[in-house]
């Protein structure tokens, strides 16, 4: 009876001791007993940027020690968090805990689930009143599947409805944006399939995913969503323009084009033109973007050579195109006076 006694006291005591140093942490830094206040939004309202973790694989199980968005959060209150996505795809992220001082900080939402489609995933952030999100690639599954087929595995998406809104720094004119939506209508040219993307400038491009993950335009030897030529033939030519399983370094050319006219006025020229492309480098650094950064980014160096009449070829254009596996184009370096790039503005929707 005494050790029973005196076990109950030790409890009572300790869990006095426990309420005592509660209550007089609660007086010291201002109480854990509410919940945390703070923004995943910057001064302009702009989403903080998010980091993803880990390779999602249609059905492969999310291990929260490998599968994990590092979310920015500027938290004005002490107390306790829940920051939360949806469940989107058979997968949700979540973290809960005690924000010990205010500022800025990163919080770690942890992964659940099995992704069930290989495609692009959007989830979406909520904390307090705040909403953001951020974007998974899912490949196909690991024991064989799809392979990374679908847009989750696609470096250059051309499912319907996707969209991409891209800045020209500097500005072109009058021009500094222009959206790019996959337009329903499709082109077929011998084997390929190729989808219509329609730009908020009235223009209309080609694109199709060939074999070995090999990715073809129909257009013009030039730069994606440019023109450089003055004049062109009737007719466009097609070309792959980014291999993917290609090594770094290997090299690849279209076919001659022409007659194009280069330049006006007394300096034209007319002739042929063709593009050289060369693997700069394949999922190394990961880019950063329109407040966004992307991990799986294959640099593709793009030479545009000129041949005029009589002359011999020449190299009139040179630059760099960055595309993001899951995402597509997200940015284009032209080696201009000054430099010009054609730049995502946010993360696009991919369908």
């Amino acid at each position: 009876m005494k050790n029973s006694t005196l076990r109950i006291a030790i409890i009572f005591s300790a869990f006095c001791l426990v309420m005592a140093c509660k209550k007089e942490l609660s007086i010291e830094r201002g109480g854990f007993s509410g919940a945390a206040q703070g923004e995943l939004v910057d001064s302009l309202g702009n989403c903080k940027s998010s980091i993803v973790h880990g390779e999602y694989h249609v059905d492969s199980e999310l291990v929260k020690t490998n599968h994990y968005a590092l979310i920015n959060v500027n938290f004005t209150a002490q107390g306790k968090y829940k920051i939360y996505t949806d469940t989107v795809n058979g997968m949700w992220f979540i973290d809960s805990g005690f924000a010990v001082s205010t500022g800025s900080s990163v919080v770690k939402l942890k992964g659940y689930g099995k992704p069930i489609l290989p495609k692009t995933t959007n989830f979406i952030i909520y904390f307090n009143n705040n909403v953001c999100s951020f974007s998974v690639s899912v490949d196909g599954s690991i024991s064989g599947g799809s392979g990374g087929s679908g847009s989750g595995g696609d470096y250059f998406p051309t499912t319907v409805g996707s969209t991409w809104t891209y800045q020209y720094l500097p500005k072109l004119g009058n021009v500094d944006t222009f959206k790019v939506t996959v337009a329903p209508g499709q082109v077929t040219i011998d084997t390929l399939t190729y989808a219509q993307f329609g730009t908020s400038l009235l223009d209309t491009f080609y694109f199709a995913k060939g074999s070995h993950d090999t990715y073809y335009t129909l257009s013009t030897v030039d730069f994606d969503y440019t023109f450089l030529f003055d004049s062109i033939p009737s007719s466009f030519i097609t070309y792959p323009f980014l291999k993917v399983n290609a090594n770094v370094g290997d090299t690849w050319e279209t076919g001659e084009y022409g007659t194009v006219k280069f330049g006006s006025g007394a300096t034209a020229e007319y002739g042929k033109a063709k593009a050289v492309f060369t693997i700069a480098s394949k999922n190394t650094d990961p880019y950063t973007i329109g407040g966004k950064t992307y991990q799986n980014v294959i640099n593709v160096r793009r030479e545009i050579r000129f041949l005029p009449n009589g002359g011999t070829y020449r190299t009139i254009m040179d630059g760099n195109s960055y595309y993001a596996k899951g995402f597509g184009l997200i940015d284009q370096v032209l080696k201009t006076t000054p430099t010009q790039n054609i730049s995502l503005l946010r993360t696009p929707t991919i369908f």
